[in-house]
């Protein structure tokens, strides 16, 4: 069930920055909530769910987006993969330290698409595009920040414990004993 809320919450979010988020440009600029809610959990549940999300959320770019298959999701998996090196820090740490790391992935992100997407191009004003286009978009990423950490972390605390398999074994468990119960008493 983590799973697939998880999944969920990356599919939504690359679906509102591709309709309705589009409608909220700064200078052009969206703010990549994407790498908020990848590095997000990888921060709250550590490498593999950050590698998963990251897959899961950059494939999803690439088969919408891009003319490229892997590109994107070749990123997000690296990023979450790296963010969940964070996990064992913030065990009781605060808010700041996710602030921080999801901002510097956001810088990365950015320098990263620079370099494969513009540089090898022949795009070589990177004073101009790390102004514009990378801070631009990190200090606009940066209002959505704590509001989805929260809610990842806070519903990943709630979904930890929670098992399908655990919840359908308890309730065939609580049948048989009503079962049993109800035959006890028509017996006497």
């Amino acid at each position: 069930m983590k799973k697939v809320l998880m999944l969920f919450f990356c599919f939504l979010v690359v679906i509102l920055e591709s309709t309705l988020l589009v409608r909220f440009r700064i200078a052009g600029i969206i703010p990549n909530l994407s790498l908020v809610i990848v590095m997000s959990i990888g921060l709250s549940d550590g490498c593999g769910w950050g590698r998963g999300a990251g897959f899961f959320t950059g494939l999803t770019h690439d088969v919408l987006f891009s003319h490229r298959i892997g590109y994107f999701a070749l990123i997000y998996y690296l990023l979450g993969h790296v963010s969940g090196y964070g996990h064992r820090i913030l065990r009781r740490a605060n808010l700041l330290i996710p602030l921080i790391l999801i901002l510097i992935g956001d810088i990365l992100f950015g320098l990263i698409n620079f370099f494969f997407l513009k540089f090898l191009h022949g795009v070589t004003d990177f004073p101009m595009y790390f102004h514009e286009i990378i801070l631009t978009e990190a200090s606009y990423t940066s209002f959505f920040v704590l509001p989805l950490y929260c809610l990842i972390t806070w519903s990943s605390r709630k979904l930890s414990h929670f098992r399908m398999k655990d919840m359908i074994t308890h309730r065939f468990s609580n049948e048989e004993t009503l079962m049993e119960s109800g035959s006890h008493g028509e017996r006497t």
